[in-house]
């Protein structure tokens, strides 16, 4: 997972009642590639989908913004252009810098399901009320994902499957959950 101040839980941030940050991580600019104004794009995000023409990106700790103007892909990569920028020189500025969008310009998920930026920060209780801990870190395992909760430096997994996870209050900030008993 790639450490970014702006991901960080910031109250003041993204949706105020939410608490989410402001900005993204949706890739890396690797490198110009050839003289017109492209960059090599490293995708980081699980939706390449939310890089097309036409939508506002943000590049680099200043959060330059640019808009979208062509793009294809290059062996496992893609290719962008980026209106303003013309040439290779305009371009090397953002080499190996990160590329953001703003958390309001996400797709509405179906009910019952979450972006990982809105589960991390959440508290985590029992099914009587117990405070379990905090999400620190979600684990993708293929199968599932996995809450990585902590509480006094200790770190307790937690599958985040409907037989564990009774309600996620958005809104409040936390996550019940019925943990399990291993026989």
């Amino acid at each position: 997972m790639v450490e970014d101040p702006f991901q960080k839980k910031n109250p003041k941030a993204g949706s105020p009642d939410q608490g989410e940050p402001i900005f993204l991580i949706i890739g890396k600019i690797r490198k110009p590639h050839g003289v017109g104004g492209e960059v090599l794009f490293e995708v980081i995000t699980e939706f390449p989908e939310r890089i097309r023409r036409g939508k506002k990106v943000f590049i680099g700790q200043g959060k330059t913004e640019y808009v979208v103007e062509g793009i294809r892909t290059h062996q496992s990569n893609l290719l962008i252009k980026l209106i303003g920028l013309e040439d290779c020189e305009s371009v090397e500025q953002f080499r190996n810098q990160m590329v953001y969008i703003k958390t309001d310009n996400l797709p509405r998920l179906p009910e019952d399901e979450y972006y990982h930026h809105e589960l991390v920060g959440m508290f985590v209780h029992d099914e009587d009320g117990i405070l379990l801990g905090q999400v620190s870190e979600i684990l993708e395992t293929g199968a599932n994902d996995v809450l990585i909760v902590t509480h006094e430096g200790e770190e307790i997994l937690i599958p985040f499957i409907k037989q564990v996870i009774l309600g996620v209050n958005k809104k409040e900030k936390i996550i019940s959950a019925k943990l399990q008993e291993w026989k």
